[in-house]
């Protein structure tokens, strides 16, 4: 402080001689008047500075940028928030009076918006909103953002004008609504009585008619306008269009509301609902004729079609030649006439089991060597007939004889191979089931009992249970047809997810995998089959290259064709797509990338076979070795330039291709000369099989006869033994 006292240091004179030292004494205020004068003088000389920093506070303070400015910031800072948090920023900030106003006006705004939200959601949400009390909603609203203004006149101010149109607003919403209803409801009531007389109708001229007096007597009593009606009835004929209704369509197309024709009104818009009611008729016709057909099929092959049903057959027939040809008709009616000549000479049920117990003991040494060599499809070729002891015949179904014969022979191959197994009593019966299998597989068919335990285990099988022990038995019958019959495994596995499955299981038997671990990660690998990240193009590329290169280098035996000549066409570039696709499936399913190439190759030639430069894919197809189809590819070549479309055509120029995974093959020229295809289907190529090979066993005995020699059967096979015509238990079980 400037009036604080100080100590400072004076001289004393003693008044010996003694040595003089520093002595300390309280510091005197000063009392001359010249030297306080000149202090007040200096101390006036600040006056004026000290004036004018408080002028410069004063004038920055109420200037009207810095007013502006820090209004400005006050709004900056309000955006975005709602009238709550704009309250709460007005009692936390030290603002002007027009930075108040300001933000009082935008917070009134603000709540305004707030309630006519939520008054218009009740609107909405309302059961009747026609019944909607609109004044009570907006004095709730009122009272509940009044609280929050405090004593701020310009937010209530703005609150009030932002309001002022909602009343008439939700007036005009619930007129709207009333109106609407009222409009929708006559509409559905006008649409509804036009459906109905179009309906009662006797012809179209008549339901022209009708419409026409309707629309006028609507205009006369109801008021609704012709423009309302046209609307209607171009909504009517965009049904019409959708349910099949040509005449409807065309109808109402004709129909004139004072614009011309709806039909020219509408446009394009017209002929689409004309060309879908055409659709829609040539689609349910077919539909129809599949329903009616199944049920006249499934009469005349038991030979119980009735007057009516031959009557209903031969109406739709002339009524719909190009989907119901009488060619097709007679079929049904042949079809009726060979029914009723076998029950003719049918027998009692009892008689008819009897009679394949009979064709199987009268030909057992014949049968049983068939199926032993795999023959068996290729032995019996027609249904059986035999005569019984009351003298009468019977015929016995082709395929029940074939299934007999090989279910026969595979109980003696699973006794025998219990029998002379050596182990415990699970060893025995694994040998013993596995020669069951092989007696089928070398016949092209899967037993029954061990396909459905494998198609059990694919059905049921579920992520987030706990594999059960039936599970794990049905888990090792899929692995043993996946290992022993891997021609046959796609007759059962249906699709891609289902395969992954299998290769799992399969991986981990050969590693030995606990069966219940084994399982759960086959589920796992199809469950995660659409997620899994696909192959590297390197390594895919790579992987492709090995699986072609193990098809077409080597000698393992397999497949008679050198498969990377050029000399096939596109038969590399058929093989290298199927390759692709057998990769990248593995891969999918859980396969490693060290895993795919060998397994892919095994696959493949588990199922594909080559005929004449092109790559036929037989996965699905009941051959077990398909190979064994060259035969009968051969034969449907010859067959098929025996026809008059393929003339004059080098049979060397012609192979098949398979469509897809479907049991349809096409024609295709390894040549390019080819100028028409034909389509055929797995059935039809083994017919014309056996076409051929029953013509040559026909030339054969002729031939024979032409010589004189007379040979029993037994020495014509041994002079003429059995061409490679034979498939060695190839196709079908039935005809």
């Amino acid at each position: 402080m400037a009036d604080k006292p100080t100590l400072t240091p004076i001289w004393l004179d003693p008044k010996g001689p003694a040595t003089p030292r520093p002595m300390v004494q309280t510091e005197r205020l000063e009392t001359d008047p010249n030297k306080i004068h000149s202090f007040l003088s200096d101390l006036g000389s600040l006056q004026p500075t000290v004036l004018q920093l408080g002028q410069s506070l004063f004038d920055r303070k109420h200037d009207p940028q810095a007013q502006a400015d820090e209004q400005s910031r006050a709004l900056f800072e309000a955006m975005g928030k709602d009238s709550s948090a704009i309250g709460d920023q007005l009692k936390s900030g030290a603002y002007n009076p027009k930075t108040v106003q300001a933000l009082g006006a935008r917070q009134g705004f603000v709540a305004a918006n707030e309630a006519k939200d939520a008054i218009i959601k009740a609107l909405g949400e309302s059961p009747d909103p026609t019944s909607f009390d609109q004044n009570a909603a907006i004095a709730a609203a009122r009272d509940q953002f009044k609280q929050r203004f405090g004593n701020n006149a310009t937010a209530m101010r703005y609150f009030e004008q932002s309001l002022a149109d909602l009343p008439a607003a939700l007036q005009s919403a619930k007129t709207k609504t009333a109106t609407d209803n009222f409009v929708q409801q006559r509409d559905m009531t006008l649409s509804g009585a036009f459906d109905a007389a179009m309906t009662q109708a006797a012809n179209p001229q008549a339901m022209g008619a009708i419409l026409r007096q309707m629309v006028k007597e609507n205009t006369d009593f109801i008021h609704a306008s012709p423009a309302d009606q046209a609307k209607l009835l171009q909504g009517l004929i965009m049904k019409a269009g959708d349910s099949g209704d040509v005449d409807r369509v065309n109808v109402l197309g004709d129909i004139d509301l004072g614009s011309g024709p709806l039909k020219n009104v509408m446009g394009q818009v017209f002929q689409n609902a004309q060309q879908r009611a055409v659709n829609v008729t040539e689609g349910k016709v077919k539909e129809d004729f599949q329903t009616r057909l199944f049920g006249w099929m499934q009469s005349a092959q038991t030979g119980s079609l009735t007057e009516d049903q031959k009557k209903e057959a031969t109406e739709f027939s002339e009524a719909h030649p190009k989907v119901f040809t009488a060619a097709g008709l007679n079929s049904i009616f042949n079809t009726q006439n060979a029914a009723l000549r076998a029950q003719a000479n049918a027998m009692a049920e009892e008689q008819r089991a009897n009679a394949k117990g009979i064709v199987l003991a009268q030909n057992s040494v014949q049968l049983s060597d068939a199926v032993q060599k795999g023959g068996v499809k290729s032995a019996v070729r027609d249904d059986v007939k035999v005569t019984l002891a009351n003298g009468k015949t019977a015929m016995v179904p082709r395929k029940e004889v074939i299934m007999g014969a090989i279910k026969a022979n595979a109980e003696v191959a699973r006794q025998n191979a219990i029998a002379s197994t050596q182990g415990d009593e699970a060893a025995k019966q694994e040998a013993g089931t596995d020669a069951y299998l092989d007696i089928f597989t070398r016949n092209d068919e899967l037993p029954d009992d061990l396909a459905d335990a494998a198609k059990g285990v694919l059905s049921s099988s579920r992520a987030d249970d706990e594999p059960t022990q039936t599970q794990i038995s049905q888990a090792h019958e899929l692995v043993r047809i996946a290992t022993k019959a891997p021609g046959l495994v796609d007759t059962i596995v249906k699709s891609d997810k289902d395969r992954a499955f299998v290769d799992s299981l399969t991986v981990s038997a050969q590693q030995k995998l606990e069966p219940k671990t084994a399982l759960k990660r086959a589920i796992a690998d199809r469950d995660n089959y659409d997620s899994t990240v696909p192959l590297d193009r390197k390594t895919e590329a790579e992987t492709v290259d090995t699986v072609v290169k193990n098809l077409t280098t080597g000698n393992d035996g397999w497949g008679p064709f050198n498969w990377g000549a050029s000399t096939y066409g596109a038969n590399e570039s058929q093989l290298k797509a199927l390759a692709l696709r057998t990769a990248r499936q593995l891969y999918r399913g859980g396969r490693s990338a060290d895993e795919v190439a060998d397994i892919a190759t095994k696959r493949l030639k588990a199922n594909v076979t080559n005929f004449n430069g092109q790559s036929i894919d037989m996965t699905g197809l009941p051959i077990s070795k398909p190979e064994t189809a060259v035969p009968m590819f051969e034969a449907a070549r010859k067959k098929i330039i025996e026809t008059p479309t393929f003339k004059g055509v080098d049979p060397k120029t012609l192979s098949f291709q398979r469509v897809g995974s479907t049991e349809r093959f096409v024609v295709v020229s390894t040549d390019g000369i080819l100028t028409h295809t034909m389509s055929t289907n797995f059935q039809q190529l083994f017919l014309m099989y056996k076409d051929v090979h029953e013509e040559e066993e026909k030339n054969k005995k002729a031939s024979a006869l032409a010589a004189g020699v007379q040979r029993t059967v037994n020495q014509d096979r041994m002079v003429n033994p059995p061409q490679p015509l034979n498939l060695g238990g190839f196709g079908p079980s039935h005809d």
